[in-house]
């Protein structure tokens, strides 16, 4: 199975208006409506800019690799590990 991921550069432009904003930005759609892919297209485009890959952090909570922050608690102290203090 090949994935094809179709480019959403209207997607990509308007979330790099909230780039640098101390706003929580949050993506909503119905299920397998696209969401994660455009996370994936925006975290292409900051490396792109020169963001450095280790300020990028990318969850799939699907995945049984993050399988261990399927509570709030969990979570917030996994990811709080990803992140460079």
């Amino acid at each position: 199975m090949s994935t094809n991921i179709i480019s959403r550069p209207v997607y990509i432009e308007q979330l790099k208006n909230f780039i640098n904003k101390p706003q929580v930005k949050i993506i909503t759609g119905i299920r397998r409506s696209g969401k994660s892919t455009v996370l994936s297209l925006l975290r292409a485009e900051l490396l792109n800019m020169g963001i450095n890959e280790e300020q990028v952090i990318q969850v799939n909570f699907e995945s049984f690799a993050f399988s261990e922050l399927s509570t709030p608690t969990n979570r917030r102290s996994g990811i709080s590990s990803f992140v460079k203090h």
